[in-house]
C-alpha cells in the first residue's frame, strides 16, 4: 500500500475592519493570526458612497502596510467594499478573524457570524480575544484623545500617531 502525502492547501484568513486608524490592539491580533494561518490579509473596509472615516482607504492601507512590513509574506493589507464574505470568497479566504474585546462585542459579532455563515457556509469565523493590556483600545477613542494633543505610544505606532496629529492639525 502506497502512502500518499496529502498536499497542504494554504489557509488564507481575512482580518477585516475600518482600521481608522490601526492601533496596537489590531496589530496584536494580526501578529498572532500570522503565527497560525498561512496568510493573513488585513482587509480595510470602506464605502465609496458614504465613508465617514478620518483617513481615506488608501491612507489606512499605507499605515497598515508600514506596520506589518516585518510580517510579509505571511500578512499583507488590502482594501475592499461590499460584503465581507463576497470579498473572502473572491480572494480564496476560508477564515474570517474577528476580535473580541469585551462581552458587549459578542452579541454583534455573533449576529454577523451567523449571517455570514448563512451566505457562505464554507467560510469559518474565528474569534480572537484582545490582549488584556489593550482590550479597551478603540480607534474612536484614540482619535478623540489625539485630537486633544495627547500622545499614545503604548496604544498606537509612532508613524500612525504622526499621521493622526497632521490629519487632526494638532501640534
Amino acid at each position: 500500500m502506497v502512502n500518499k502525502v496529502k498536499e497542504h492547501t494554504p489557509v488564507v484568513a481575512v482580518f477585516p475592519g475600518s482600521f481608522d486608524p490601526i492601533h496596537n490592539g489590531h496589530l496584536d491580533i494580526v501578529r498572532r493570526a500570522a503565527a497560525i494561518f498561512d496568510e493573513v490579509i488585513v482587509g480595510v473596509t470602506y464605502n465609496p458612497h458614504k465613508d465617514a472615516a478620518l483617513f481615506t482607504a488608501d491612507e489606512r492601507v499605507e499605515m497598515i502596510r508600514e506596520c506589518i512590513r516585518d510580517l510579509e509574506p505571511r500578512a499583507r493589507v488590502d482594501k475592499f467594499s461590499g460584503l465581507l464574505v463576497d470579498y473572502a470568497e473572491r480572494i480564496g479566504a476560508k477564515v474570517l478573524i474577528r476580535s473580541l474585546r469585551a462581552v458587549t462585542d459578542f452579541d454583534y459579532e455573533l449576529q454577523m457570524t451567523q449571517m455570514n455563515k448563512q451566505m457562505r457556509p464554507n467560510i469559518e469565523t474565528i474569534f480572537m480575544f484582545s490582549n488584556p493590556k489593550l482590550f479597551y483600545t478603540a480607534s474612536r477613542l484614540i482619535k478623540e484623545v489625539a485630537g486633544h494633543g495627547k500622545r499614545l505610544p503604548e496604544l498606537v505606532p509612532e508613524h500612525v500617531m504622526e499621521r493622526l496629529r497632521r490629519k487632526l492639525k494638532v501640534d
